[in-house]
């Protein structure tokens, strides 16, 4: 379990809570045999639920379903999409005993709902209880934010990384 006062990425972000390989899976016309392809609405709702079953793995969610909820309407207030291949969902949760962190890559893209209205390639959810105070969470959200405002290179490398403790190694170097 994480203190609040130990806020850095790395003791949030443990290999176990990276996944490297997602991909969006269109359906498949029975007829046709091509692809159907998803609206950014219904990739979003793909990507969000996905955070919220990632972020059950910490042990600190109550209800994973409600989570994804709350993950989906705090989407549907404004996009966390930011741009620059990165989307930061990010909720305040009656479903979430701790803070906590994941990270959803996707090598091919996901076209979600974006404000640059390009494809997300890396995904950071993250949820805290309801009753906490707003800051560590918003801390982490900032210190993001940060890192790849300064560098946008991060991306590239967080993308060439075939392994989830590399991943979480950098982030230290960074935090």
């Amino acid at each position: 379990m994480v203190t609040r006062r130990d806020i850095r990425l790395f003791r949030l972000l443990r290999p176990e809570f990276v996944e490297l390989w997602e991909e969006i899976e269109n359906p498949v016309d029975r007829i046709t045999g091509e692809a159907i392809p998803l609206s950014e609405e219904e990739v979003t709702v793909l990507v969000i639920r996905r955070c919220a079953e990632v972020l059950d793995r910490t042990g600190m969610v109550k209800n994973v379903k409600r989570l994804g909820d709350e993950l989906l309407y705090r989407e549907s207030q404004a996009p966390t999409a930011l741009g620059r291949g990165i989307a930061i969902p990010h909720v305040r949760s009656k479903n979430v005993k701790d803070l906590i962190m994941c990270l959803l890559r996707y090598p091919d893209g996901a076209n979600m709902e974006s404000l640059d209205r390009e494809p997300v390639y890396l995904v950071f959810g993250i949820a805290t209880p309801y009753f906490d105070d707003a800051n560590d969470y918003q801390k982490i959200y900032r210190k993001l934010f940060s890192i790849f405002d300064t560098d946008p290179s991060f991306v590239e490398e967080l993308m060439a990384m075939q392994d989830a403790g590399e991943i979480v190694r950098i982030l230290r170097q960074r935090d």
